[in-house]
Order: structure tokens, then C-alpha cells, then sequence
């Protein structure tokens, strides 16, 4: 049963606040749109019921983004022994309030306008287009170029869709395209396609650039989950969204071809629909921290491919079956950060490309996120401003013996909940994120030993932790920190300067020892430059 408190709903709890959300601008004499919005905090009080020590007024808007050109070009790279006549296959995700709907998009080469067909796949929450699939017929002799221009009109003909399937090596996809549509992360990252990103040419070179000695997406490719996929742990924390990410930020072949192949993989193991699916992990049918919905929504939004849309539908069905009771009762009630975030993610991300069960999915989130919050409720004699999602340890098996919580393992029920806020908006999505700063803030003052380094486990309302013997935890508390330092107010300097630590810790000492690690340090702890950028 869940943990909720009676009297005040959660959101009346953590605070009325005002929509802060701004629609990305389109500049009509540059070519370049803005994206994120730069509100400032309202007022010197905070709302009414606004929580003790939480910052005044409402949060503020996502950091003001880099200008990004609405003409590029994306790079054709054919597989080895493809040429002639190609029909080619991608799509293109745009960010919010961007164009109007699907014909605002010209596929052109050598100067002229390439007939092609479209189709929009999803919208965000004000309707515009959040990806739109594309196809054009290509004469491939090597590599070449497409330029797009976005915005707009097409003035072309219009082909009619072909199956993907007739564009891939293999059917199931789990070999790639016949070929290869590479965009420039200068425009993934700011689209939102798989979350909020900031390119890693945008930071290059500066504090924020710490991330690229430990994501390697060439060395932890799809051949080095391929040696050790039988191994149930290789399949941890969502490959296919770690490559995904890294694609989003660095535009690299390595970690498209990854991210491609590793959701075919998985989508071609599954068996069933609904409640009888069942995923391709080694011994882990029953085990909700491998049943991502992510990585398949990702690939669907990129791709246009339909399976992975109803793919990623059915694991959310089988995911909720697995976590019926959101919530933690206390003691030796099942609960942990990982099973309380993948789940939310998957309903998060389900919902987001569904074509018919997207309120299904959105109100199983709400349910997750409401029992959520009960939990960070809870007083366990700590500051009301800096609360974790606290339990036992012997709430998944643990020895320890006292309360708190995964400072690690919360990054990826920050990831969900980040999500959430920003499908729902307004005061709902204001109150999630008054939760996230204080799960950052709870980090920063309880959750780093004498050096600086995040424990492992830290006590919530108690004198005891547990260090960390390793160096693989640095990015994903410099994520959770600095979206409190962002959505706290970004005024806070101690909080800022904490963030700017975590991420020098990474910088100089962060290690993937091992394939897992890769996994879980490069899947949702690549999104803190975005929060932290100015």
C-alpha cells in the first residue's frame, strides 16, 4: 500500500506554483530557433503553502539554449556492399512549438527538392510535431549528404511510405539500415528526442566537459554487449538509451549504430503483448529494472519504425503487472530508486509515442508519481528542504540496518520524474520539481563523504553512510545536484558550486571499469550540463 499522508494532496503539500514552461522561438531573420526559455522566479514570497526553506516563488523555465540553424545537413553513410537506387528511411525529431505540422520540412540534394514522403509520429503536449519519419529514393555511390531545411514549405512531390522493413539489412533491424542517416547533435540535443541534452561541442573544452572519459560508446559498442550478453547484468539500466544519448550529444556513428541495433535486439526477444509479454533478458521475466520502454520509444522516434512503438506499449503493460503498489509501506516492503524510476519511465515514455493508450500509461504515472512524493514526505527528523525517497535497506536486501537512500540509484527516478514534469506542466509539474530540489539538495549537504565523493548509500535522519570504494558514481549525483541548483532557483551558490565539484570529480576520476558501469554512468547522468549551463 502506498504511504500517502491524509489531508493535503501532494501537490497543495510542496506548493501551488505558476507554469513557468516557455515555447521554443522561431527567429525569423536568422534561421536559427532558441530553444529553452529563460522565466525569471516571480515575486519575492513563495505561494501559498510554499514549503519552509524551499526558494521563493515559482521555479524557473529550462536554461536558455544555444541557437540552432533550422538548415543542416545530414550525412548518408551506406552499409558495406550497398549502392545504386536506395530508398532511405529516418526521422526527424523537432522540438516543441517548432512548425505546424509535416509538410514544413524540404529533403534536398545537389540544390534541388527531393521528393519524399512524411508522416508525424508523436506530438508533444501542444500539438506541434515531435518527430516526423521521412523518406527519400537516393542513387548511394559512397557517403553523400542530405540538407534539410526546417520550416519551410515543401514544394516537392510526395512519395508514399515504404515499410522500414525495406530499408534494413535484416527485418528485425538488429544489423541496421542499408543505410545510415546520421544527424548533427547540434540538432538532436536541443529537440528533446531523448530528453534534455546539451551537444558536446557546445561545452568542449570547458568545466562542463567531463563526460567523454568515461562514455566511450566505441569501446562499450554493441560487439562488447554481444561478448556477454548471456550474462543477465550486461543488459542493466538500458543500453540502448545510454548509445541513444551519446548519439544525441556527440552526433557519433559508434553510438548510433549501438543504439539502433541494441533496440532491435531487445525488441526482437520479446514474446507476447500486454500482460503476456515477456523480455529477452537471462532469468529476469519477473524482474522490473530491465523492462525499459525508453530505448524502444527512442528508436521509434528516430526511425518511424511502428514495432517499437507497440514494443515499447507492451513492456509499459508488462512493467505496471510488475509494480502494481508503487508506493513503500516501510521495513522489508520491496522498494528501491531503480524499480520506482524504470517504472515511471516506462509509463512516461509509453505514453509519449502511444497511438491509443497514452492515457492509460499517463494515469499509471500519476499514480507512481503521487506515491513517490508520499514517500520524500515522510519525516525522518531531517530538513524539510532536503528529503531523498528514503527506506530501509532491507527493503531490497540490504544489511545496513538504518534508513536512506541511493544517491546513485536516484538519478534514475530523477530522470522519470523530470519527464513527468515536463508532460504535465503547471503546478503539478511545479511541485515535481520543488521534490527534485530537494532530492539534489539531500545529496549535496548528506550525501558525499570528506572528499567530496558521493557514498554509496547514505543515512536519511541518521549518523551512518556507506562509502564507496569506486570511482563510478560522480555523474549521476552532479545530474540529481544540479537540477536542484536549476530548479531550486539558480541562485544558490553552495548548491552550484557542490554540482561544479561532482562534475570535476568526474572529470579527473570518474572510471567504467566494466560494461555495466558504462550503462548506468552514461544513460541519465549525461543530462547535467544541460541544467547547469548558463
Amino acid at each position: 500500500m502506498s504511504a500517502m499522508k491524509s489531508g493535503l494532496s501532494w501537490v497543495e503539500r510542496l506548493g501551488l506554483a505558476i507554469v513557468a514552461g516557455a515555447l521554443v522561438g522561431v527567429s525569423g531573420c536568422t534561421g536559427a530557433i532558441v530553444g529553452g526559455g529563460d522565466d525569471a522566479i516571480v515575486g519575492d514570497d513563495g505561494p501559498p503553502g510554499d514549503p519552509p526553506g524551499d526558494p521563493p516563488g515559482d521555479p524557473p523555465g529550462d536554461p536558455p539554449g544555444d541557437p540552432i540553424d533550422t538548415s543542416f545537413q545530414i550525412r548518408l553513410v551506406p552499409q558495406a556492399g550497398v549502392a545504386g537506387a536506395q530508398r532511405v528511411n529516418f526521422a526527424l525529431p523537432l522540438p516543441a512549438g517548432l512548425i505546424a505540422d509535416e509538410t514544413m520540412i524540404r529533403i534536398g540534394q545537389g540544390g534541388a527538392e527531393l521528393p519524399t514522403a512524411r508522416r508525424v509520429l508523436a506530438s508533444w503536449p501542444d500539438g506541434s510535431p515531435r518527430s516526423v519519419q521521412l523518406q527519400v529514393d537516393v542513387t548511394i555511390s559512397g557517403e553523400t549528404a542530405l540538407d534539410v531545411e526546417v520550416g519551410t514549405a515543401t514544394t516537392a512531390a510526395a512519395l508514399t511510405l515504404v515499410p522500414v522493413t525495406d530499408t534494413l539489412v535484416a527485418a528485425d533491424g538488429t544489423s541496421g539500415p542499408r543505410v545510415w542517416a546520421l544527424l548533427p547533435a547540434e540538432w538532436l540535443a536541443p529537440s528533446g528526442v531523448a530528453g534534455p541534452l546539451v551537444a558536446a561541442s557546445a561545452i568542449a573544452g570547458g568545466p562542463l566537459d567531463a563526460w567523454g572519459g568515461v562514455c566511450d560508446y566505441g569501446r562499450w559498442d554493441t560487439a562488447a554487449f554481444l561478448a556477454i550478453d548471456g550474462e543477465q547484468g550486461s543488459w542493466l539500466f538500458d543500453r540502448a538509451t545510454a548509445m541513444y544519448r551519446g548519439y544525441a550529444i556527440t552526433g557519433d556513428a559508434d553510438a548510433l549504430a549501438s543504439g539502433f541495433r541494441e533496440a532491435a535486439i531487445y525488441r526482437a526477444g520479446l514474446t507476447g503483448t500486454g500482460s503476456s509479454t515477456r523480455i529477452p533478458v537471462p532469468s529476469s521475466a519477473d524482474d522490473l529494472k530491465y523492462h525499459y520502454t525508453q530505448g524502444l520509444a527512442i528508436h521509434y522516434l528516430l526511425t518511424g519504425d511502428d514495432r517499437f512503438r507497440e514494443a515499447a506499449e507492451n513492456v509499459a503493460i508488462r512493467a505496471h503487472d510488475l509494480w502494481t503498489s508503487p508506493g513503500y509501506a516501510g521495513g522489508a516492503d520491496f522498494w528501491t530508486e531503480r524499480h520506482a524510476g524504470f517504472g515511471l519511465l516506462a509509463y512516461e515514455w509509453a505514453a509519449a509515442v502511444s497511438d491509443d493508450r497514452a492515457a492509460t500509461f499517463a494515469g499509471w504515472a500519476d499514480d507512481a508519481v503521487a506515491a513517490y512524493l508520499a514517500i520524500q514526505d515522510v519525516d525522518h527528523g531531517w530538513e524539510n528542504d532536503a528529503r531523498c525517497f528514503a527506506h530501509t535497506a532491507e527493503a531490497h536486501g540490504e544489511d545496513y540496518g538504518y534508513v536512506g537512500c541511493s544517491p546513485w540509484m536516484s538519478a534514475i527516478l530523477a530522470d522519470g520524474l523530470d519527464a513527468y514534469a515536463r508532460r504535465v506542466g503547471g503546478a503539478t509539474g511545479d511541485a515535481v520539481r520543488s521534490a527534485l530540489a530537494r532530492l539534489g539538495r539531500m545529496i549535496a549537504w548528506h550525501g558525499l563523504d570528506d572528499g567530496g565523493k558521493p557514498y554509496y548509500w547514505m543515512g536519511a535522519g541518521v549518523d551512518a553512510d556507506e562509502i564507496d570504494d569506486y570511482d563510478e558514481h560522480w555523474g549521476e549525483s552532479a545530474y540529481v545536484v544540479a537540477m536542484a541548483w536549476h530548479w531550486g532557483g539558480r541562485t544558490d551558490a553552495s548548491l552550484r558550486a557542490t554540482a561544479d565539484d561532482l562534475v570535476a570529480g568526474l572529470r579527473t576520476r570518474g572510471e567504467a571499469g566494466q560494461l555495466r558501469s558504462f550503462n548506468w554512468q552514461c544513460r541519465s547522468s549525461v543530462m547535467a550540463p544541460y541544467f547547469l549551463r548558463e
